[in-house]
């Protein structure tokens, strides 16, 4: 089933960009919904930094195949100029007609603790679909929680320490990680996540933000919008950045 951005898409669009601030320093923002409006909510995050903030990011693609969400975003109007993809999933899914082209991770998702190394790999070149993780302002992986159905949750942390370690070290700029999952169905992995998060971002069955936990303080936001000041309400600033740089 095909639906297109609506109006209070476009509106959350709106919210979600003023939350995600901090781009000194590289952060993870976790933001919790129902598994139903995963794809949703990752379109309206690609939409928010591609449209809204004029960022260049990175896809990760570990659920679908990329052509998947490059369809949607080309029948939503969501422009992927400013998009790389890499896709971890291809190689071991029948579905992969159309859209665009993107390195493949070949290792797949079943030993994602190497995703980080094939990263760093791109950025120094010797590829047709080199990635210069220095010009990089954002990344997204399409279905965290997939992550689970291939990996221990040993393999995960894993993961996510070498993640961190190439935040740290490809450029001067952070680099903003957004990761949409349901915490209700994976509630570890959500906690494990949400202790390397800048902010934690919930949003309703009515994907409107129902509150953003920043560095654990519980922030309360109006229905309708969320001000840039809400976001870092009751802490004078935006926080100190969990990822620290070396």
């Amino acid at each position: 089933m095909v639906w297109f951005l609506n109006e209070k898409d476009l509106e959350l669009v709106h919210a979600v960009s003023s939350v995600l601030t901090g781009e000194e320093d590289p952060s993870i923002y976790l933001l919790h919904v129902k598994y139903t409006n995963l794809v949703r909510v990752n379109l309206v995050l690609l939409k928010a930094f591609l449209e809204d903030k004029k960022r260049r990011g990175l896809m990760i693609t570990i659920d679908r195949p990329h052509q998947y969400l490059s369809h949607l975003m080309q029948l939503h109007g969501v422009d992927q100029t400013n998009l790389v993809f890499v896709d971890a999933i291809s190689l071991h899914s029948a579905d992969t007609k159309g859209g665009a082209v993107a390195p493949e991770f070949q290792m797949g998702p079943f030993h994602i603790e190497a995703l980080p190394d094939f990263l760093m790999k791109h950025v120094d070149g010797g590829s047709s679909f080199q990635i210069d993780m220095s010009k990089i302002d954002f990344v997204i992986i399409d279905n965290v929680s997939t992550l689970l159905t291939y990996n221990s949750m040993e393999s995960i942390k894993r993961f996510f320490q070498k993640y961190i370690d190439v935040l740290k070290n490809v450029k001067s700029r952070g680099i903003q990680t957004a990761l949409v999952m349901d915490r209700d169905q994976h509630t570890e992995l959500y906690e494990f996540i949400s202790s390397l998060s800048r902010k934690s971002i919930e949003l309703g069955q009515d994907m409107l933000v129902k509150g953003v936990r920043v560095m654990g303080a519980q922030v309360a936001l109006p229905s309708k919008a969320v001000p840039e000041a809400s976001a870092s309400a009751g802490s004078g600033n935006d926080g100190p950045p969990m990822l620290e740089r070396k």
